[in-house]
């Protein structure tokens, strides 16, 4: 009986992961390397987490509810390795202000408007993966992945986004008796479109077009719905080391991506809004020296540049409808570059040490004839943990402190100001920062429990005070 419940979750876990929705947030992964671990399991878990304080980016609700339900699955065919993930999560969140994409860092160009209300997000995720090897040393696999994402605010002004995402990857490795060497090549696209309307009628309200910096234009919100559609279209690649000389071995992951990003109108007219292109260089390594000694490193690197079109309405002969006629190449108006960097070394067999380290910042600027417009960013966390188990239990307790420093133009009449300083004070400002991780795990190994608090506290903004997050976790593995 054990073993069929065990093959019948298994092939759902892939079935599902087959034909769903994978995570947005999920990781491109050279399946081939699937062979590599001779793993069967099914992990399904389900996990509540809470989240309030002031001390938060003027994107975030001031108090968030989540819940999660994630199974995922590992399975040999034969000589076929597979994997599969679903996931669904909801968030529902108070007080959301300015949040007219789903994940408002990812362009500078978008509506929003200001009040505050009620925020929901739900998310339906789901990855797939096959791996063959093709003889001792040489397998190939392919990664699979689908998206859906439904946002919407439940006050006047209302917006309401529907997201896609789809992700395709090949992959294929090398693994000979000391050095192991992966390729992975990838296409993604994402679409999301966004709906603005209006419920009641006795009250004006203002809708924000923002496309940089907080520079703006505002107008009246009329009877019509407002739309909006984005689309990307990323191409990605990356290259695994894999060495191993018995007391040391380093896992090393470089990968490159090159993102175009284009928004228009929904409708028949041809208006265009802006567009991006980002490329980004990123690695991660792992050295261990012997059983006691880890370092872990990360570094990420992106350049984005976008552009505004250059448009005039012209009637139509055909369809007597007045246009949107694009006049030359678009515009470039808006420079970005980021980088963020992360060290970890951690000590011990049993009980385990850490010391970590991370950096990151950015540099912006929006030009807006005859004006230019300026921001740099720079952050840096020292954090310690340690690693304690004890019995079935393993206790985590983190201590870190945030050093921030901002740099900006003034600002003017063409931006908005609460927003924008609201921000300014947040990424200005230094915080302590204190967190515990308790993990439970049955003598069988089938049952485990997860609770997580983290406290963030600013050391300067006395008014915005904490951010506070607290969840809970339960998983079984069959």
């Amino acid at each position: 009986m054990r073993t069929r419940r065990f093959v019948f979750l298994t092939g759902l876990a892939v079935l599902l992961a087959l034909s769903s929705a994978a995570s947005a947030g999920a990781q491109e992964r050279n399946m081939a390397r699937l062979v590599l671990e001779d793993t069967t399991y099914v992990d399904v878990s389900m996990g509540l987490q809470g989240e309030t304080g002031r001390l938060r980016d003027i994107f975030d609700p001031e108090q968030v509810l989540a819940g999660a339900l994630e199974a995922s699955s590992r399975r040999k065919l034969g000589a076929v390795s597979l994997y599969g993930h679903f996931g669904y999560g909801y968030d529902y969140g108070r007080g959301s202000t300015w949040r007219g994409w789903i994940d408002p860092y990812e362009t500078p160009f978008m509506l929003a408007d200001s009040i505050p209300g009620a925020l929901s997000l739900e998310r339906f995720t789901m990855q797939a993966g096959a791996a063959l090897p093709l003889d001792p040393h040489w397998s190939v696999g392919l990664d699979l992945s689908y998206d859906v994402a439904l946002m919407a605010k439940h006050k006047d002004l209302r917006n309401k986004n529907i997201a896609m995402n789809f992700r395709v990857a090949p992959g294929v490795q090398w693994r000979g008796e000391r050095l192991g060497l992966g390729l992975d090549l990838g296409y993604e696209r994402s679409t999301e479109r966004v709906e603005y309307m209006q419920v009641s009628s006795n009250l004006e309200h203002v809708l924000f077009d923002i496309y940089g910096l907080w520079l703006y234009r505002a107008s009246g919100f009329g009877s019509a719905e407002v739309r909006r559609f984005k689309e990307n279209n990323r191409f990605f690649g990356d290259f695994q080391l894999d060495l191993d000389l018995g007391g040391v071995s380093l896992e090393n992951s470089l990968g490159a991506s090159w993102l175009l990003d284009n928004q228009s109108e929904v409708g028949y007219n041809n208006l265009q809004f802006g567009s991006t292109r980002t490329l980004t260089w990123s690695d991660e390594l792992t050295l261990r020296i012997g059983e006691a000694h880890v370092v872990e490193a990360s570094f990420s690197f992106s350049s984005s540049q976008g552009f505004r079109p250059l448009q005039r309405q012209e009637l139509d002969p055909d369809s007597r409808i007045r246009i949107w006629v694009t006049c030359g190449e678009p515009v470039f108006c808006y420079w970005r570059q980021y980088h963020h960097e992360s060290v970890r070394y951690t000590f011990g067999r049993s009980w385990k040490l850490s010391a970590g380290l991370v950096d990151w910042g950015m540099e912006h600027s929006y030009t807006e004839y005859p004006r230019r417009f300026e921001q740099h960013i720079h952050n840096m966390t020292p954090s310690l943990s340690a690693e304690i188990p004890i019995g079935n239990f393993t206790i985590v307790p983190l201590i870190g402190h945030t050093f921030s420093y901002h740099s900006y133009t003034d600002e003017t009449e063409w931006q908005l100001v609460e927003p924008l300083r609201k921000q300014w004070d947040l990424w200005d400002g230094s915080s302590n920062l204190g967190g515990l991780d308790v993990a439970w795990t049955s003598a069988s190994g089938r049952t485990y429990v997860k609770a997580h608090y983290s406290v963030e506290v600013s050391t300067e903004l006395a008014e915005e005070g904490s951010r506070h997050v607290a969840g809970l976790t339960l998983g079984f593995v069959f």
